[in-house]
């Protein structure tokens, strides 16, 4: 079987692009078992940080809800605002904000903050005062 047809093999059961197909062959040594084997490894270790990512987040926003003070928060791109909500602690309680779906929504798209380094957390304090806060990930195994 020429390489071409091994490519377009591995591409059509796993769905990703040449050059991704043509690195995880060569690194296979052209067998095409191995490559699919190494495409799956590496999906599973993505999803793995992704995961972690998104929880690390996650503790960031449940940290900030928890010091209380806090009316609404936002996710922003630039000055694009993805995601917003407000806070209510009076109405639902910590615990309640720590459980809802809003924040599993935030934990998601923080993930995608993760990975770009480009996104923003913006905690909108009573009276009006805004509290900027890049979303950083410090792993530590990253040490």
């Amino acid at each position: 079987m020429d390489e071409l047809t091994k490519i377009d093999l591995i591409r059509e059961r796993t769905g990703i692009g040449y050059k991704e197909a043509k690195e995880a062959l060569d690194r296979a040594g052209g067998d095409i078992v191995q490559a699919l084997i190494y495409i799956e490894e590496e999906r599973v270790k993505l999803d793995e940080d992704i995961k972690h990512k998104g929880q690390k987040i996650l503790e960031q926003v449940k940290e900030i809800i928890k010091k209380g003070n806090v009316t609404k928060i936002k996710l922003k791109k630039g000055e694009k605002t993805i995601l917003e909500f407000p806070v209510n602690i009076g109405a639902l309680g910590v615990a309640g904000v720590l459980m809802s779906s809003t924040l599993a929504v935030i934990a998601a798209l923080g993930t995608v903050a993760a990975l770009a380094n480009k996104y923003t957390l913006e905690i909108e304090r009573p009276g009006g005062k805004v509290e900027t806060r890049e979303i950083v990930i410090v792993d530590e195994d990253e040490y």
